[in-house]
């Protein structure tokens, strides 16, 4: 069961658990037997002291089902609830507005040649984030044996577990054309360029494609690498005159999903579309 869950969930679930078990010395609750009404006195305790917004207490309310003998999916005052909390303090995104990727294209694409590891590091990962909005995970985990290249285009299959990875769900290609017209944001060509800068330091059997830009070139973690580009290559892409459609596809959203709407379009099928709007923000 615990295999299950992913490490970073059942570390959540830890916080939950530390607070339940408080929780029912405190109030002198079964830990393992309490009933629906604990769960709700419970859930009501974290929402109040701790401003808690709805997915938190949702996080809450699953961890105790893993543990309780008590059916908590089906219930019908604990769905009640939960819509009474969303309702009261519905989730809100991040940012209120996101920066414009034109200014860093510019500075990339006058970056002088040849570059060090450091600099090509850099503009390899800003490129990559930039053209697939790919989540920092995802570019932390791409290995060369998943790299596969044709005259038109690069794709990367990622084969590693991700944050949105499922039993029904395909895992994600990165699709990476290449920019003859617009070399120096060709992020293509950077891979390349990285690939062969990096071949003579790896050591042994070092499949994934991130080295540090120091020695002894270990893996790059993904804490190494950069994160917020996601947010603003979203809505330049939409800008642009990008379907949602293929914005969504391409950031691994469901073509349902609500997620860009509410958090990632802010202010300001082809599979390489979404790469190309962002490249062609900056002119010829």
């Amino acid at each position: 069961m615990t295999c299950s869950i992913s490490e970073g969930t059942l570390k959540q679930y830890n916080a939950t658990y530390k607070l339940w078990w408080s929780f029912c010395l405190k109030h002198q609750i079964p830990v393992w037997d309490a009933t629906t009404s604990h769960v709700l006195k419970f859930l009501t305790y974290v929402q109040t002291n701790k401003k808690l917004k709805d997915g938190s207490i949702k996080s809450h309310k699953s961890a105790l089902a893993l543990i309780l003998n008590t059916d908590l999916s089906n219930n019908i005052l604990l769905k009640r609830y939960l819509k009474g909390v969303y309702r009261r303090n519905p989730p809100t995104p991040k940012y209120n507005s996101t920066w414009n990727p034109q200014p860093l294209l510019d500075y990339i694409s006058n970056m002088a040649e040849p570059l060090d590891l450091k600099s090509l590091s850099q503009k390899l990962v800003t490129l990559l984030a930039l053209t697939t909005a790919g989540r920092l995970q995802t570019i932390s985990l791409i290995r060369i044996s998943g790299i596969v290249e044709s005259p038109q285009k690069i794709q990367i299959f990622i084969s590693d577990r991700i944050k949105t990875s499922s039993l029904n769900k395909k895992q994600p290609c990165l699709q990476l054309p290449f920019f003859n017209e617009k070399p120096t944001l060709c992020v293509a060509s950077a891979l390349k360029k990285y690939i062969q800068l990096t071949n003579n330091i790896r050591k042994g059997e070092q499949d994934f494609l991130f080295l540090t830009a120091k020695a002894p070139h270990n893996l790059a973690s993904k804490q190494t690498l950069t994160h917020s580009t996601r947010h603003s290559a979203s809505s330049a892409a939409l800008r642009q005159g990008l379907s949602l459609e293929t914005i969504c596809r391409t950031v691994g959203w469901s073509e349902s999903s609500q997620t860009f709407g509410k958090f990632y379009n802010r202010p300001l099928i082809d599979d390489t579309a979404f790469a190309k709007s962002i490249i062609n923000l900056t002119p010829l």
